[in-house]
Order: structure tokens, then C-alpha cells, then sequence
């Protein structure tokens, strides 16, 4: 696949050394730790490590083939984060984890780490078309330790230590079906985690992933106790699945997508969310109208920050962006342009009350992306200097169109209705809208035609040939602030 679907990792055999943590403002009397290990076998295996300071806050990674060595600043004790793999030609191969403490106290020490003592993460679903992968985090302060192994063969080797949580998840995957389980644990790494589930244990959702374009491919994650290794599982866009999540388990979801030729890459997500027992309210992802969810953008005293994000949101305003999308940004008051971009997003402003215009231009590659590959915002607004932190008095207006097919596409000739809704910028004022002007093309932005709005909502009579409809929307408020934005290729028409 494309970029972003994984990071490959290439080992040599023996000992491999990686950096070291910065050295202090006194002399550092360095010193070197052997970390070898044991499989449950008995055998030398490898070895992948993390070595976490817990006074600095600090780790880094040593990895290796029989051994792993790591260069550390004097005398400290260290934790020490291992997964022990053995993979063995002849042998089934298996990963378990280990955790434990080392003081360091001679220029060149060693220590042996032990799989011996693993216990099974055992975990099952009740349904054979499904295979599942289990990702377990070991977490103590700045430390994150990540390993992950399919059903049968991850291991752990129970300890207790005050401060540290033991989080489990698993993802399973068949035809049209994912499981989601997760559980945590404090204090340490449990004797063994065994759970055994089925679909009647689990909340149950039906999932539909669009596609905006053509060859995509969705990866849907659930980040938090319920992320098992999702990272890993691309679907053929567009796409329904039920979905099985443990219930009350904290499930941040996440849709990252691609192109079949891999320049598209990017991601939809909103905030963690739970489930309950039984049937949840079916979501649909990744439904047109792409366009800011919000604004963003405050004003501190006379220094004004905006920052182009979330300028790819789906129609149920999930945030989303796209890694390779050209944003351009320009602020002017009056006839001067003021030095404001994507990458430097803070501006000195003017002592006084003034009228500015901030204009925003998000440039996608319609080969790929197919929707909305251009997105334009302009903003009038008055500013003037503040005592604190405030919001800038800027909207964005949000399309839905409904009928859209799984592609995004409304039926040659058909008649496509659109609510329409202007948001306001998160912590300011809101002020009645005045003036609401909505315009659609059906030729590529080169003509528009004016759109009655009548209890907003607005409706399109669709071109009887395939291709593409734009929106464009001005909306004004009582206090003068006015948005035009503009999004060509909103929605497809295609039969």
C-alpha cells in the first residue's frame, strides 16, 4: 500500500546500539547495559526494549538479535520495557512481555530477562470466520510500551508495580464484521488475562465508510482501550460492517484513508466514545460535504494565531485533513497584506479596532481526491486588542446533502436537497445570520445559479451527465462579520 500504512523496521544479527540519552550539564561518566533474554523455551531470542528514566521522563529504544546493549549516563535505575520473540525455523512463534527494574552501577553491566514465567493473553470471540490480533500497552508516566501478536501467541510475564497500567486490546476481522475488546489494568501487569466473549456480550453497530474516491481504501481505528492492532486492517472503500465493541470500553475512532496510487493520505476523527450493551445508532463516515468543521482562530492581546485545520471534515463533521493538501493563508487590513501562513500562523495586529480579511485556500489533487479539491474561505471581521485569550468571530457553513449514494453521488437528473447550517467559531459569540446566500455549479465554478433557502434547506437539480456539483455560500450576521466559502466538486453525479 501507500505511504503511512506502516513503518518497516530492518535488524542486523547481534547487538545494535541506539543513542543515548543527553547528557546533563555536568560531567556523564557513561556506562553500558547487556540486555539479554530467554524465551519460554529456554532459547536466546530476540530482543526489543525500551529503557525508561522515570526521574528525566525520558526513554529510547535498543533492539538486537541475541543481545541488546544501550549506553546510559551514570549511575540511575532504569525500567526496563522488553518484548522476548522467539521465531525459530521449526518453531511456532510467540511474543511476550517483560518489565522490570535495573540499577546500573558498574561501567558495563548485564542483565538476563526471562519469558519463562508468561502467562497467556487469552482472548476469544465465539465466531470462527474471524481472525483477531492482540496489542497490549505497558504505560508508566512518559512510557508507552507497545506489543502486539495474534491470538495464542502473545504472553505476559505478571508483575506488580505501583503507577503502572496493562491495557489489552484486540480487533478481530472477517466478511463483514469487525470485534473490538479491550480491557485495562493498574498496578502492574496481571497473572494472565483471559476473556471470553460473544456477539451477545458486545454492543453492536452497523458502520457504512463512503469513499471520495476512486480506488480507496479506509482504515478504521478505535484508539484507547479497544485499539488492537486496526492499524493493520484496510477495507475497500465504500463499505458497511457491523461492527462488535465492548461495551463501556473508551473507543477514540479514527478513519485514515488512501488512494490506490497512495499520494492521498489523511485522517476523519471526533472524540472517544462509548458504547452500551445492544444495538447502537447505525454512523455513516466519510459522507460529503468535505469542508471545515470549524474555523479555529483566537486573538491574544495583539497577537493573532489561525491555523488552517480540520479543513476536510465530513459531512457529520468528523475532523479530518489531508497530508498532502496546499493550504495558502492571507491576512490583510484594508489594502495591507499582513505576514500570515499556513506554517508561520501568528500576526502582530494593530492597537486599534479594525476591519480584516482572512482568506483561505485548500488545493487538493482531483486526481485523487475526486471531492472537494478545492476549498476556498474568505472572512471580514472586526478585531481589536484583547485582555485575554478570545475567539475569533468567524463561521464556516456546513452542507449535508441527503440521497448521496455509498460513492457520494446523487443519480443523473435527480433533485438533491441540502441542509444548510452556519457554525460559529468555538468560544465566540454567536449572532444571528442576516443574510444566507447559497449558489450551486454544475460546470466547473464557471457559472452559478442562486439557491432559494426555505427552512434551511436548499435544493439542486442535478445535471442529467455524470460530473460534479459545487457549492458556494455567503453568510452574513448582525454584527457585520460576514464567510464566503466555496467547495468545488461537493458531490458527484454519476449513474
Amino acid at each position: 500500500m501507500g505511504l503511512g500504512r506502516r513503518a518497516l523496521v530492518a535488524g542486523v544479527a547481534g547487538a545494535l546500539v541506539l543513542g543515548s540519552l543527553p547528557g546533563t550539564a555536568s560531567a556523564t561518566t557513561w556506562r553500558y547495559l547487556t540486555i539479554k533474554g530467554l524465551s519460554r523455551a529456554g532459547k536466546v531470542p530476540w530482543i526489543t526494549a525500551q529503557i525508561y528514566d522515570p526521574a528525566a521522563g525520558k526513554s529510547w529504544p535498543v533492539m538486537g538479535r541475541d543481545n541488546a546493549v544501550a549506553k546510559l549516563p551514570d549511575k540511575r535505575t532504569y525500567e526496563i520495557y522488553a518484548t522476548i520473540a522467539r521465531n525459530e525455523p521449526g518453531e511456532s512463534p510467540e511474543n511476550t512481555v517483560v518489565l522490570t527494574t535495573y540499577k546500573v552501577s558498574k561501567g558495563h553491566d548485564k542483565v538476563t530477562l526471562s519469558a519463562k514465567g508468561g502467562k497467556p493473553i487469552d482472548l476469544s470471540v465465539g465466531d470462527p470466520s474471524v481472525q483477531g490480533r492482540i496489542r497490549v500497552h505497558v504505560r508508566h508516566g512518559a512510557m508507552d510500551f507497545t506489543t502486539d501478536d495474534v491470538p495464542g501467541r502473545l504472553y505476559a510475564v505478571p508483575v506488580k508495580r505501583s503507577g503502572v497500567t496493562f491495557t489489552q486490546g484486540s480487533t478481530w476481522t472477517g466478511p463483514g464484521v469487525i470485534y473490538r475488546l479491550g480491557t485495562s489494568y493498574s498496578g502492574g501487569i496481571p497473572a494472565g488475562v483471559t476473556q471470553h466473549v460473544t456477539k451477545a456480550d458486545l454492543a453492536q453497530v452497523k458502520v457504512t465508510y463512503r469513499s471520495f474516491g476512486d480506488g480507496m481504501k479506509v482504515n478504521p481505528r478505535c484508539r484507547g482501550a479497544v485499539w488492537g492492532g486496526d492499524d493493520e486492517m484496510w477495507l475497500d472503500a465504500p463499505a458497511t460492517v457491523t461492527e462488535y465493541v465492548q461495551p463501556g470500553a473508551p473507543c477514540k475512532r479514527e478513519l485514515w484513508y488512501e488512494s490506490s496510487s497512495h499520494p492521498l493520505f489523511g485522517d476523519i476523527s471526533p472524540a472517544t466514545r462509548t458504547y452500551a450493551n445492544g444495538t447502537a445508532p447505525a454512523e455513516t463516515w466519510n459522507a460529503a460535504v468535505f469542508a471545515p468543521a470549524a474555523p479555529g482562530g483566537y486573538r491574544t492581546g495583539d497577537q493573532l494565531h489561525y491555523t488552517p485545520v480540520n479543513l476536510l471534515s465530513d459531512g457529520a463533521g468528523n475532523w479530518g485533513f489531508d497530508q498532502f493538501t496546499i493550504a495558502n493563508v492571507k491576512l490583510r487590513a484594508g489594502t495591507k497584506t499582513l505576514a500570515l501562513d499556513a506554517y508561520e500562523p501568528d500576526v502582530t495586529l494593530g492597537k486599534s479596532a479594525a476591519t480584516y480579511r482572512l482568506d483561505v485556500t485548500a488545493t487538493r489533487d482531483a486526481a485523487e481526491a475526486t471531492l472537494s479539491d478545492r476549498v476556498q474561505l474568505s472572512w471580514v471581521f472586526r478585531s481589536a486588542r484583547t485582555a485575554k485569550r478570545t475567539a475569533l468571530p468567524l463561521s464556516t457553513v456546513r452542507f449535508t446533502p441527503r440521497g448521496l449514494d455509498d460513492r457520494n453521488a446523487a443519480a443523473p437528473g435527480s433533485t438533491t436537497e441540502i441542509p444548510v447550517r452556519v457554525v460559529t467559531n468555538a468560544g465566540a459569540a454567536a449572532h444571528p445570520v442576516t443574510t444566507l446566500k447559497v449558489e450551486a455549479s454544475t460546470d466547473g465554478s464557471k457559472t452559478w445559479q442562486a439557491l432559494a433557502v426555505t427552512n434551511g434547506t436548499v435544493s439542486v437539480t442535478n445535471p442529467s451527465d455524470p460530473g460534479f456539483v459545487a457549492l458556494r455560500a455567503t453568510a452574513v450576521d448582525s454584527a457585520g462579520d460576514q464567510v464566503t466559502e466555496t467547495v468545488s466538486r461537493a458531490y458527484r453525479v454519476a449513474g
